[in-house]
């Protein structure tokens, strides 16, 4: 083969590489998997993961800290998802905040200080100090969600797929609108799994009982 010819071949290569377009990834559907979650059933041992084993399951109580661990843990998924995609830090130790009045967010110096406060009035109402949830349990919640419903995270992804690459306040309260939409969703489908795991144990109940 001629030098010549080698050269022609291998800058067509070169030129068909690069206009050659990679398949995309589908986006989900967020209808399907918000049913999806909300028709599932959570075992006991699920339940107890989702404490990182520390928690043994056995009181109504235990449940229903298991329950908003559930809950929160998908909020938190969403704002690091949020926060990836703005370029903003990880968040520190949540815990509950002070009830800001739009005044003081307004009166933020920094575009990440005006987006610590916007997600901080978020995150005052969600109460993470109460007695049915604690912030150890953060770590492992999220873990399991990743691992049992992986589309959670991968749909936070896919709402913030558009956010600017040069933050302003604009693209903040835009964005953290469209979080709120998406975590009251999920949040609902959540809600609705805790519900449809206590029918199923029920129904479990009653047929170990005509068994028995």
């Amino acid at each position: 083969m001629s030098t010549k010819l080698f050269i022609s071949l291998f800058i067509s290569a070169i030129l068909n590489a690069e206009t050659t377009k990679l398949p995309s990834t589908p986006l989900l559907n967020i209808e399907e998997e918000l049913a999806s979650i909300s028709n599932s059933c959570l075992s006991r041992l699920d339940h107890v993961e989702i404490t990182g084993y520390k928690l043994p399951f056995y009181t109504f109580m235990t449940f229903n800290m298991q329950a908003a661990s559930t809950v929160l843990a998908q909020f938190r998924i969403g704002a690091m998802e949020l926060r990836a995609a703005l370029g903003m830090p990880p968040h520190g130790p949540w815990k509950q905040e002070t009830i800001l009045k739009e005044e003081e967010i307004l009166a933020a110096s920094t575009i990440k200080e005006y987006y610590e406060r916007r997600e901080q009035s978020l995150i005052s109402s969600l109460r993470l100090d109460n007695t049915q949830f604690f912030e150890k349990y953060f770590p492992s919640a999220v873990a399991f969600l990743d691992k049992r419903f992986p589309a959670i995270r991968k749909i936070y992804r896919q709402e913030f797929r558009n956010a600017k690459k040069v933050v302003d306040r604009e693209t903040v309260d835009s964005m953290i609108s469209k979080y709120r939409d998406v975590y009251q969703r999920f949040n609902e489908a959540v809600t609705e799994m805790q519900k449809s795991t206590l029918d199923c144990w029920r129904e479990n109940l009653e047929i170990y009982s005509l068994l028995g």
